[in-house]
C-alpha cells in the first residue's frame, strides 16, 4: 500500500498520512485537534488539511538533536550519571533525565523498543539479553571502567507469586538477574521498578538477599502513580539501596511524604483537549466496569487498546452511558503515561500499545528520581 505523499503534489492528505503512521483518519484528526502533529502546511481545493512532505519528515526524523531537545532537560554534573537496565522504549530514563540526571545508555532485548529508545534520546540504547549474566556483565563492563554509573531498571513484571506457592516463571528470574549485576559493579545506588504483587514473592525476596550481601542498606515503598503527577491508578514497587542507612532511610521518607494529598485526574492533566466526558477502556471481563470519566484518574493503562465491541452488555458501575464514550488513541494513551506529545513510538499498533503499557510512567520515575537527589542517595557512610 501506498505510505508516500501525493506524487503529483508531494503532500500527505489525512488518508495518506494516516496510512505513513499506520493508524486511522480519525487518529490523524485527533492528533491535529490536540497539536500532537505538526499543523497543516495548507488546505486542498476541498477544504481538507494537507502537509508537506517535508514537515512529515521532519516530524518522523531520527535526527537526535532535534528530537532529544524537548524532551530531556539539560543534566546536573554533580548528580552520579545512569545505566537503564529493561529500558523499554524509555519512560524511566526520561523521567530520570528530567529531574536532571544524565542517563547514559538504555539496555534492552525488545528491538522495536530499542529502536523507539534511539529515536528519541541523544544517547543510545542497546539491545542486550539481561538473562544471559555472563554476556551482560561482559557488555556492561566498558561503562564502569573510569567511573561508577548508578542502576536502574525494571526487570519483566509477569510470572511473580506468592512464597511458598507455584513454581515462578522466566520473567521473575530477571529480578534476580538485574540484582547480581548491581552486586557485581556495585554502583553508587539502585533503583528497580516491579508490579505491586512483586512484593511477596521469591523472586524478590532472593533478590533483596542479593541486594544486601553485596553491601547495600535496601529499602522499598509501593506507589500509586496518580498520587506522583500521573493521571493514572498505578500501584509499583520500588526498591532502592545506597551504601548509607542514613541516606536510604531519608529517601524512604521523601517518597512518602511528598505525594500529593490528591490524586491527580484525567481533567486535571488534559483539561477539555479530549473533547469528551466519558471513555472506554476495555474490561479484562464483563464483571468489571469499562466506561470512565475524565474527573478520576485513568485505571492502569495496559498493553492492550480494544475498540468498544457490537452490543457491550454494559456494567452498573460504569461512569456514563455507553452512547457518550469513546476509546482511548495510542497517542492519548501515551500521554496517560505522562510521555510528551512528540515522544516517536516505532512498531506495529499492536507493539507500541504494548510498548506504552509496559513502560514506567515518565511522571512517576520523575517523582522518584528528584526525591533521590534531595535525599543524596549516593553519598555513602
Amino acid at each position: 500500500m501506498e505510505t508516500g505523499p501525493d506524487t503529483a503534489t508531494g503532500l500527505y492528505d489525512v488518508k495518506r498520512l494516516a496510512r505513513r503512521l499506520g493508524v486511522k483518519t480519525s487518529t490523524i484528526r485527533s492528533m491535529k485537534a490536540r497539536g500532537t502533529i505538526p499543523p497543516p502546511t495548507s488546505n486542498d481545493i476541498n477544504g481538507g488539511a494537507v502537509w508537506s512532505a517535508d514537515t512529515i519528515n521532519q516530524f518522523l526524523s531520527v535526527d537526535k538533536t532535534k528530537i532529544n531537545a524537548p524532551l530531556t532537560k539539560s543534566s546536573n554534573r554533580k548528580l552520579p550519571r545512569i545505566i537503564d537496565l529493561f529500558s523499554g522504549c524509555g519512560g524511566m530514563s526520561l523521567g530520570f533525565s528530567n529531574a536532571g540526571f544524565e542517563v547514559i545508555a538504555g539496555f534492552d532485548n525488545w528491538e522495536d523498543a530499542v529502536i523507539t529508545y534511539n529515536n528519541n534520546f541523544g544517547h543510545s540504547a542497546y539491545n542486550l539479553d539481561l538473562d544471559d549474566l555472563e554476556g551482560a556483565i561482559k557488555r556492561l563492563s566498558p561503562f564502569f571502567v573510569d567511573e561508577c554509573p548508578a542502576i536502574i531498571g525494571g526487570p519483566p513484571c509477569q510470572d511473580f507469586s506468592s512464597a511458598g506457592k507455584r513454581k515462578e516463571g522466566d520473567r521473575a528470574d530477571l529480578t534476580e538477574k538485574f540484582a547480581l549485576i548491581v552486586a557485581h559493579f556495585k554502583p553508587p545506588f539502585f533503583v528497580m521498578e516491579n508490579v505491586d504483587r512483586a512484593e511477596k514473592s521469591n523472586a524478590f525476596m532472593q533478590a533483596k538477599k542479593i541486594f544486601s550481601d553485596a553491601g547495600y542498606f535496601v529499602e522499598q515503598i509501593v506507589l500509586n502513580a496518580s498520587y506522583c503527577g500521573v493521571p493514572q491508578r498505578r500501584k509499583r514497587l520500588f526498591t532502592f539501596g545506597g551504601f548509607s542507612a542514613e541516606k536510604t532511610k531519608e529517601l524512604l521518607l521523601a517518597l512518602k511524604n511528598n505525594q500529593s494529598s490528591t490524586e491527580t485526574t484525567i481533567r486535571d492533566y488534559f483539561g477539555e483537549t479530549l473533547g469528551t466526558q466519558y471513555y472506554y477502556r476495555h474490561p479484562r471481563s464483563y464483571a468489571r466496569r469499562a466506561i470512565f470519566s475524565i474527573d478520576e484518574p485513568s485505571p492502569t493503562i495496559r498493553g492492550v487498546n480494544r475498540p468498544i465491541p457490537e452490543g457491550y452488555p454494559g456494567h452498573r458501575g460504569d461512569a456514563g452511558p455507553i452512547e457518550e464514550a469513546r476509546p482511548l488513541t495510542t497517542h492519548e494513551r501515551a500521554e496517560i503515561q505522562t510521555f510528551p506529545k512528540n515522544f516517536v513510538f516505532e512498531g506495529s499498533k499492536t507493539t507500541v500499545e504494548q510498548m506504552i503499557g509496559n513502560a514506567v510512567p515518565v511522571n512517576m520515575a520523575n517523582y522518584v528520581a528528584k526525591a533521590i537527589i534531595r535525599s543524596r542517595l549516593w553519598i555513602s557512610d
